[in-house]
């Protein structure tokens, strides 16, 4: 095995150059020679800060989810939610895979993975290295992207500020503390340093100059060639030299999001009392009621996260694909940022769901003041599942295959 000081041997994620990287120091950033990505990024980055922060996010997100969420006083009457509450309000209205679909995101998949990753870290930092490790922290970075109490804090601030024009509301214990979980998964993010934690759970293996390897697109561990089909020594991820069938899923997983987006900008997304009047809108004319409000802040941000990013991200995953399927030589490092901000951007989208799940379980109240999902909301929701799917199914490393310019 390779000492802590020797350089490590990788391949870039994102262009599949073969690299010897030295140890780097704090405070630096490491960059493909290739196509710029960065391959690590030490400035602000902590084991110990990252599990301090994974862990105190663990701990709140107990009363996030069971104390009180919001309440809402209307008649001599009050409605009380948790956030389980969304998904037993959709479920009872109709809405199945809304309701699947927001507790998954913002219940069950972040209790899974900041405990998953409380656990790793926890023993990384005390020196183990117990055989679990490795495909413990792969899964927790997989639920990365599904685990979001930090978009769920969005929704929650764009639908108190729609309540509070209509209703009575205010926030409970349970939203207080889910917003500082919310808040403090985003230092998980970023103090985390994957790569370290990498080579703390095993430091890369010497292979043998100039010999053909295969890189395990999860850990970046490189291994002799015909390892290739077999399962990654240090996390247990299935060896490949590319994602299998990646240009036809995301062509099929993005052309379904694409009609998807259709219905979901044409129906009504929401009912929500305006005045004691339930009035039905659509995504766009809910941004337009947030600016009629003087809520320009939020309007942008729903316009952003409803509108911009799914056009963004339909639009570059489809400028990608035809870069693979042209052979295109122009522009691969523009292709390659583009993905990324793509993968990265796309799992905000999911505001305007989980608007919907915030203000349905605390407004049945009669006739004139009730909120409930309407039909547009189921589509848009796959729009937003399809996309993300898509984005991960791609291999970038196919541009620079495509067109020959890998280093």
């Amino acid at each position: 095995m390779l000492d802590a000081a020797d350089p490590s041997l990788i391949a870039c994620f994102d262009c599949g150059t073969r690299q010897e990287v030295p140890p780097p120091a704090p405070r630096t950033v490491v960059t493909c020679v290739t196509c710029a990505n960065t391959l690590e990024r030490t400035h602000g980055r902590s084991v110990s800060g990252a599990l301090a922060c994974a862990a105190a996010t663990l701990i709140l997100l107990v009363p996030g989810n069971l104390a009180t969420f919001l309440t809402t006083r209307a008649l001599g009457i009050s409605r009380h939610s948790v956030v389980a509450s969304a998904a037993t309000a959709m479920l009872q209205d109709g809405w199945p895979f809304l309701a699947l679909a927001i507790f998954l995101f913002a219940v069950a998949f972040p209790l899974f993975r900041f405990g998953l990753l409380t656990a790793v870290l926890a023993e990384v930092q005390r020196g183990r290295r117990p055989a679990w490790l490795g495909p413990a922290f792969r899964r927790a970075n997989n639920f990365e992207t599904w685990a979001m109490p930090d978009v769920y804090i969005l929704g929650l601030a764009v639908a108190y500020f729609r309540l509070a024009a209509a209703i009575n509301v205010s926030l409970g214990p349970g939203a207080v503390c889910y917003i500082l979980a919310g808040t403090l998964s985003l230092f998980v993010r970023a103090t985390l340093d994957k790569a370290e934690v990498w080579r703390r759970i095993a430091p890369d293996a010497e292979l043998p100059a100039g010999g053909d390897t295969v890189a395990c697109f999860e850990c970046e561990q490189l291994h002799p060639a015909v390892c290739e089909g077999g399962r990654c020594s240090r996390c247990g991820y299935t060896l490949r030299r590319r994602k299998r069938f990646a240009v036809p899923r995301t062509l099929a997983l993005t052309a379904a999001a694409v009609l998807l987006y259709i219905p979901a900008n044409a129906f009504p997304i929401a009912t929500l009392p305006i005045n004691y009047r339930p009035l039905k809108y659509t995504v766009l004319e809910g941004v337009i009621d947030l600016g009629t409000a003087g809520l320009w802040g939020l309007a942008a941000l729903v316009f952003t996260a409803s509108f911009a990013i799914p056009v963004l991200k339909l639009v570059g995953l489809g400028w990608c694909v035809s870069s693979v399927l042209t052979r295109s030589r122009a522009r691969l490092m523009g292709k390659t940022r583009v993905y990324r901000v793509v993968e990265e951007i796309g799992r905000w989208s999911m505001v305007d769901p989980f608007v919907i799940g915030c203000f349905v379980p605390v407004m049945h109240y009669n006739s004139l003041i009730y909120g409930r999902a309407e039909p547009a909301a189921s589509p848009f929701t796959a729009v937003v599942i399809l996309t993300v799917i898509s984005a991960k199914t791609f291999d970038p490393r196919l541009m620079w295959d495509a067109a020959g310019s890998r280093g």
